[in-house]
């Protein structure tokens, strides 16, 4: 680019007196040479001129932008909800990672491991709904026969061994708590 003779816009101007007080601010440059430069950037006539300025500065880190963040569920209920990242390679790894650090998470909420094999592992648990409580209170005593009803929700963590990772894919009926913290765990 130091060849370039195109003609720089005011806004290839703008960036690179961004980059250079970025560099005043990392202590790359002093001051007196952020004044010289960023004079020197907005007085420049062609990117050859602008690249010159930032010759002996490190090239700026670039942002992930491939992949905007995934809104977190916000929605209380139970709804179902999938979640997915890439784990270890070795999906037993993996599925020793899921049982090591999410299994607690779920214990936690009252989920109860009730099949595993290698590439799956299903949690579940019965709940009250709350439901059953008003009618139970607004219809008594017939109302106390609703207490009887109970919920069940179930979670499925499955793990396909992919070309150098292991995709985790996780998906169920849980309320937000959970779906929110298995949200925040995606890729």
């Amino acid at each position: 680019m130091a060849s370039d003779r195109t003609r720089a816009s005011d806004t290839e101007r703008e960036r690179v007196a961004e980059r250079l007080r970025e560099a005043a601010a990392a202590g790359r440059i002093t001051v007196d040479e952020l004044d010289e430069r960023s004079a020197l950037a907005y007085a420049a006539v062609t990117r050859a001129e602008l690249a010159g300025l930032l010759d002996d500065l490190p090239a700026p880190r670039r942002e992930s932008a491939a992949q905007p963040r995934r809104k977190l569920p916000r929605v209380p209920g139970r709804f179902a909800f999938t979640a997915s990242w890439r784990g270890p390679a070795d999906p037993r790894k993996a599925g020793a990672d899921i049982l090591e650090f999410l299994s607690p998470f779920f214990h936690a909420y009252g989920y109860d491991l009730i099949d595993r094999t290698p590439d799956r592992l299903v949690f579940a648990r019965r709940y009250q709904p709350f439901w059953t409580i008003l009618v139970s209170i607004f219809f008594f005593p017939l109302g106390l026969l609703a207490l009887l009803a109970r919920g069940d929700e179930r979670i499925a963590v499955d793990m396909s061994e992919r070309e150098g990772y292991t995709l985790t894919v996780v998906q169920g009926v849980a309320p937000l708590r959970v779906r929110r913290a298995l949200a925040e765990l995606e890729d």
